[in-house]
């Protein structure tokens, strides 16, 4: 499915600029920065590496024009359309989208406890997404990039 077809179903097109983007980088970078830090329980590790992750993947949205409306549903769509927007390796999705669902349940009963290993795939993942969305956006639309 394109992205133009989710309009109405949880996308609307709505402009962007590089004011927006950095922000958007900038505010993931922080969470990435703190989802690092050792001194912080494992639950706040993780869940501000996954904020990181669902803000880059809403900057990868914006950079093509579309913004997650306010209906539910809005981190999945975020995340499953790495693909399309910035062409995320498939396996990659699949592995946030089981973080997703994890965190999901969790925050409804308390169940999820996060592992060091799930929270070291999920900052290596965010790192590596990171990485590859400042990279698809300086070949794709380095006009984003202008401060």
């Amino acid at each position: 499915m394109t992205l133009d077809k989710l309009v109405g179903r949880g996308l609307r097109e709505e402009s962007t600029g590089p004011e927006e983007i950095q922000r958007l980088l900038r505010k993931a970078s922080i969470r990435l920065n703190d989802a690092n830090s050792e001194g912080i329980s494992m639950e706040s590790r993780f869940d501000l590496a996954y904020e990181a992750i669902l803000q880059l993947a809403i900057c990868a949205l914006r950079a093509h024009g579309y913004r997650p409306d306010s209906r539910g549903g809005h981190h999945v769509i975020a995340l499953q359309s790495l693909t399309k927007t910035v062409e995320y390796r498939g396996e990659r999705i699949r592995l946030l989208d089981e973080f997703r669902r994890q965190r999901a349940i969790g925050l409804y009963d308390g169940s999820f406890e996060p592992t060091r290993a799930e929270i070291n795939a999920l900052l290596e993942t965010a790192e590596d997404l990171k990485n590859h969305l400042n990279e698809w956006l300086r070949k794709n639309k380095p006009e984003l990039l202008k401060p």
